[in-house]
């Protein structure tokens, strides 16, 4: 006999959906109902995984001891044999601790409260700037300050073998010590009946002055101009005599400040073996570098530093100096600047050597980069291994190189997809952003309040998206590597407002031991080829990985005869079960002589559903979760329903 089986004929229209790429970020750029399948409209505290995955993300926790007033700056210092230790600048002094323990004093400077401090280690020491304070270095040991030295002070000149007479020559001199060069004297005269280039071999004029307390050498500026004097000599005595016939070098002016104490910049940064700074509130236009090798850290031309302006008394500021490369590869400082509309300007500076007489020195040149941004911001910079990130009341840019083009730099908008998150910043505060890199990601905190940086936001490197954004802000970001045998290392922030520093970290549940809310929020998806037609919605499937805690989710969606409105909510509280061998006896055998460890179990792919039965043509999903314990990995979605002919609502007839 023969067997016949009716197999049922598959509905007709029936469609399933799944949305498993997330990999887009968030795009705050586009309407909702614009945005990709693979973008999100909201992912608040969230970060992404493994292919882009979404889940809650890092938590915070406090490092180390109270310092008992709000922390200015904080940074890693590596001492000589190796160990580290975390310096912090609070009520106006220095701490030094190690490993999260006891905090204690470092003497021999101050620091005005209130002043955000910049730090930079280099030739075993820490050196220490705010703009405000005389520059200060730590050795490991103890702090010291570079001391300002006062110009000399009586400068004359007097004639051997010369007359008075209808030529004038102008003069002032400097004073020098281990660390830079004072301002110049008030200008002093003297008539002569000859120019220099005619003095005879008898003729001469003899320059004196009075001592500086503290000078190590003096400098002598001549010129046949009131206001122009340039470098005759350097001379360890008061007196020198000028007897026509060294060269008067140029390319040295009496400097704009006095160095002594070092300028009293912000930025620093190490670039072809020297020190350059920057950001100097008394010379805004100025970039400092230092002499090299047993000189590092010393400003004055004298031992091969120096100074240049960038368009001085122009619309540019620098802001922000540090090590880059031009457009051939080459290592080369380069300085940010800033700008009033915001745009501001890349300029690289470059050195070369000359000599003139006896001496040599060094001279800078500095270059813009064509069509380039900057930054109102000193912090908020950071580098990875290729670009230059930054931020301004425009936007996120990056600097580099181009590609396929040899010798060109250029600067490319990174944040056009979260663009009116940027712009809706509070520009008056950018200043006070701050970036870091750390993990393959870049992260910028932000003010979108009066209050200072209060959110953070994150470009993930790897998976090319922006995360935004995080609900905690901060005003310095920095790593810690700890003593211990595994060497871990901390990613550490200081906070806008507090007296202890803070930890970021993946394995820290909640800020500072509090819940925070997340929430993933998606674009307004049409679920037909025209969004004109309509479905019918059968039920939504949920895939989630290693869920805990308890979570919300919500479907929104636009009816037929209905606007756009929930259709339906559902809260998933996950059960645990425990395990683990020694808890009781079995029969008379004992499994182990130890209480025994509980083990959690969780599922790597924990499906749900929810039923919805109603006729929709878009769908929107919302996840949140609010309490401490809460965690999960969005690994998909699933729609499921049939396509359906329907005549459009009559709401939509406009005559």
């Amino acid at each position: 006999m023969k067997m016949q089986f009716n197999t049922p004929a598959p509905k007709q229209n029936k469609f399933e959906i799944e949305l498993k790429d997330f990999r887009g970020g968030v795009n705050r750029l586009l309407e909702e109902s614009r945005i990709s399948f693979n973008e999100a409209k909201e992912a608040t505290n969230l970060i992404q995984v493994q292919d882009g995955l979404w889940k809650p993300r890092w938590g915070t926790a406090y490092y180390g001891q109270d310092l008992g007033a709000a922390i200015d700056g904080a940074s890693e210092f590596v001492k000589t044999d190796g160990s580290t230790e975390i310096i912090a600048i609070a009520g106006g002094k220095a701490y030094k601790s190690s490993d999260g323990g006891a905090w204690s004093e470092i003497t021999g400077a101050t620091f005005t409260t209130g002043n955000t401090c910049y730090f930079l280690q280099i030739s075993g020491f820490l050196y220490i700037a705010n703009g405000v304070d005389s520059l200060a270095r730590y050795n490991g040991t103890v702090l010291t300050t570079y001391t300002e030295i006062s110009a000399p002070t009586g400068l004359s000149g007097a004639r051997t073998g010369l007359a008075s007479g209808s030529y004038t020559m102008y003069a002032q001199v400097t004073a020098i010590n281990e660390i830079g060069e004072t301002t110049g004297s008030t200008e002093a005269s003297i008539t002569l009946n000859k120019p220099r280039d005619q003095w005879a071999s008898t003729d001469y004029v003899t320059w004196s002055w009075s001592a500086s307390a503290g000078a190590t050498a003096y400098q002598l500026y001549i010129s046949e101009t009131s206001g122009y004097e340039s470098l005759l000599t350097s001379s360890t005595a008061v007196t020198y005599k000028d007897d026509g016939t060294i060269a008067i070098n140029p390319y040295i002016e009496v400097p704009d400040s006095n160095t002594t104490g070092a300028p009293k910049f912000r930025s620093m940064a190490v670039s072809g073996n020297r020190i350059w700074a920057t950001n100097d509130v008394d010379n805004p236009f100025t970039v400092y570098f230092s002499g090299t090798g047993q000189f590092m850290g010393v400003f004055s031309d004298f031992y091969g530093g120096g100074w240049i302006n960038l368009e001085k008394g122009g619309r540019e500021r620098p802001r922000k100096v540090l090590h880059y490369q031009s457009g051939a590869g080459e290592g080369i400082a380069t300085v940010l600047c800033s700008t009033p509309e915001g745009r501001g300007a890349v300029w690289q500076i470059g050195i070369s050597s000359a000599t003139v007489g006896d001496t040599s020195f060094s001279i800078p040149s500095a270059t813009k980069v064509i069509g380039s941004y900057g930054t109102d911001s000193q912090l908020g910079v950071a580098q990875d291994a290729n670009n230059v990130w930054f931020i301004n009341r425009r936007g996120i840019f990056t600097i580099g190189p181009e590609k396929q083009y040899y010798g060109i730099l250029r600067t490319n908008e990174k944040s056009s997809r979260i663009r009116n998150y940027i712009r809706g910043l509070v520009g008056s505060m950018i200043d006070k952003a701050c970036a870091y890199h750390y993990d393959s990601k870049i992260f910028f905190s932000v003010p979108t309040s009066t209050s200072g940086n209060n959110r953070t936001i994150v470009y993930d490197l790897e998976r090319t998206n922006w995360i935004v954004d995080w609900s905690f802000g901060a005003k310095q970001f920095f790593e810690y590597t700890d003593n211990s045998t595994t060497k871990t290392t901390h990613f550490m922030y200081v906070p806008v407002n507090g007296t202890r520093l803070i930890e970021i970290g993946e394995s820290i549940q909640g800020d500072l031991g509090v819940a925070f809310a997340t929430a993933y929020v998606s674009g307004r998806y049409q679920l037909s080829k025209l969004w004109k037609d309509f479905v019918r919605l059968k039920r939504v499937y949920i895939k989630r990985g290693n869920p805990r805690g308890s979570m919300t989710f919500e479907i929104a969606g636009a009816g037929k005869n209905e606007p756009f409105s929930s259709l339906g909510s559902v809260t998933i509280s996950e059960t645990t079960s425990m395990t683990g061998m020694g808890y009781d006896l079995m029969g008379d055998v004992e499994m182990g002589d130890t209480e025994g460890t509980p083990t959690t179990f969780s599922d790597s792919a924990d499906p749900r559903y929810i039923d919805i039965k109603k006729k929709i043509r878009d769908i929107q999903f919302r996840i949140t979760t609010n309490s401490i314990d809460s965690d999960y990995t969005l690994l998909s979605f699933i729609l499921e329903g049939r396509a359906i002919k329907t005549s459009p609502p009559s709401s939509w007839k406009l005559n």
